[in-house]
């Protein structure tokens, strides 16, 4: 692939974006208007929107959904996912001991890594666009001191195209080098095309003068797996249609997500649902300070020989004889704005309700009058309605975590003593990490907390049942396994993996509590 056909790749995607990128810019308005652009050149702090901006009803709820989702679903101050051993790699693999020991310390190690990083700024970036446009993205990498990095990237600078199951496969990303930077990320000023090097040799065009840059990563139709990385990578000056580097990635290095799929790759946003309330409440608020400043500031009908006599200032005296024509009175500010304010109201509660703020409320509110089954039935309900767009999230953010994971082993920030289990030969007469030994990432945030809990709740529920019904019929208890539903009630309690005991170790404590028991009885006899 060379400059031009990168280039024309980018401007069919585009095309196909207009839709989704038509909805951003009436979005930016009333929704999401600090956003930034692609090209920071262009941005006009003033040209945001602010000064249109008259109900802030839908930023607000935009603002606090994103922080929704990463308090429920990556909250920094716990940790948030664990790390299972393959099912790819068979169940003996999958019950070992010191290989679930050493991926609970991949999970600690990463999680701290996160932390030091700025993942929780640039995961909340990303979630704002995903909230407010539909789609959000950014990049996630290792910088220069080994340490984890991730680059926000704004709905405006980059299209993207996804596979036959759904998932981004395909990405290029519209930014702006000066040749300085350009120089830096490549690795030196002989590596710029010969108009960078131009502005390079200028003291103030290297500074001055933007390059557009595209950045282009795919997955290859053919490769081969112990040659070749799976993702190609360009990057491009778009002027002149030269490929400044080419490289590739073993993992799709951008993490997209939507809010909710809709036709074609790029997400549906919430606001797109209550739009036409959005544009009601500019309306209704921008007449209703109209009409208070009528009311705090009337307008005067005044006789023309009182010009200059009366004073109109707060506070102001106007001394008159008897004979003096009338006062100035107010006229024209009659009316009742009450039922607009009606309508505004009714208008936010359907803003609010499309951002799920409604259900946001309800997860918080008090509980203290309301039964467990009651809690538990209104708990579903709102899991129920919140799941579509947080699974979605959860789909499209794996490929990042596994990305992650991937970073942090070839950096060496793991335990250097992997297990065997994991390991393959590198054809060299050394062992390496099987790319099949990638772990399954099991999320432990408050989300998934909560879903467990309504299946928790389910299964305690079933046991009460089925031990009622055993006083009729006792055979009922043969048709449920207490044993395992006891396991999966206390995991999904979380209950670290090593509080539970194997079957080896069942058996063991079994025969123990016999042996007391025995142990404990009086000889035959006594008493």
């Amino acid at each position: 692939m060379d400059g031009e056909e990168v280039i024309s790749l980018y401007n069919n995607l585009e095309r196909e974006k207009q839709d989704a990128a038509s909805w951003a810019s009436e979005l930016k308005k009333f929704v999401y208007p600090f956003s930034p652009t692609g090209l920071p050149s262009n941005f006009s702090f003033l040209g945001v929107g602010l000064k249109n901006l008259h109900d802030s009803t839908a930023v607000r709820a935009n603002q606090r959904l994103a922080a929704a989702h990463q308090s429920f679903l990556s909250d920094p101050g716990k940790l948030w996912f664990s790390f299972e051993p393959s099912a790819a790699l068979g169940s003996a693999v999958q019950k070992s001991g010191p290989v679930k020991k050493w991926l609970r310390d991949c999970a600690e190690r990463t999680y701290q890594a996160l932390a030091e990083s700025n993942f929780y700024t640039v995961n909340h970036q990303a979630l704002l666009d995903r909230c407010g446009f539909g789609t959000g993205s950014y990049y996630g990498g290792i910088s220069n001191e080994n340490r984890l990095m991730f680059a926000y990237v704004p709905f405006d600078s980059f299209v993207f195209a996804e596979d036959e199951q759904g998932m981004p496969n395909l990405l290029i990303r519209k930014f702006e080098w000066n040749a300085v930077q350009a120089a830096r990320w490549l690795g030196g000023a002989g590596k710029l095309n010969q108009p960078m090097k131009d502005a390079y040799r200028d003291e103030t065009e290297r500074i001055k003068k933007k390059f557009t840059i595209l950045h282009a990563v795919g997955r290859k139709e053919n490769y081969d797996p112990l040659t070749e990385k799976e993702y190609f990578s360009f990057y491009v000056e778009k002027g002149n249609k030269d490929i400044l580097e080419e490289g590739g990635f073993d993992e799709f290095p951008y993490m997209v997500s939507r809010f909710l799929k809709w036709v074609g790759p790029w997400g549906l946003a919430p606001a797109r649902l209550c739009w036409s309330n959005i544009l009601s409440l500019q309306y209704s608020r921008r007449i209703t300070r109209t009409l208070g400043e009528l009311k705090a500031f009337p307008r005067l009908k005044i006789s023309k020989d009182l010009v200059g006599r009366v004073s109109l200032r707060p506070g102001g005296q106007t001394v008159v004889g008897q004979g003096d024509a009338a006062l100035p009175a107010e006229w024209g500010t009659v009316g009742d704005y009450r039922e607009g304010m009606n309508e505004m109201e009714m208008d936010r509660q359907e803003v609010r309700s499309a951002f799920y703020l409604d259900m946001l409320d309800l997860f918080g509110a008090q509980t203290g009058q309301m039964t467990a089954t009651e809690v538990n039935a209104r708990l579903e309900e709102r899991l129920l309605a919140f799941s579509p767009t947080f699974c979605q999230h959860l789909n499209d953010f794996r490929p990042m975590m596994l990305r992650i994971f991937r970073l942090m082993l070839d950096a060496r920030l793991f335990d250097p003593n992997i297990p065997s289990e994991l390991m393959r030969p590198n054809g060299k007469g050394g062992q390496e990490f099987n790319p099949k030994a990638l772990p399954d990432v099991v999320y432990n945030s408050k989300f998934a907390q909560l879903m467990k809990q309504v299946q928790l709740s389910g299964l305690v529920g079933s046991q009460d049942t089925i031990a009622n019904m055993a006083k009729f019929d006792p055979g009922v208890i043969a048709r449920f396994d207490f044993d395992f539903a006891a396991q999966e009630v206390v995991r999904g309690m979380g209950v670290p993996e090593s509080f539970i005991r194997n079957d080896k170790e069942k058996m063991e404590a079994l025969q123990e509590m016999q042996e007391r028991m025995m142990m404990a009885q009086p000889p035959a006899g006594e008493g």
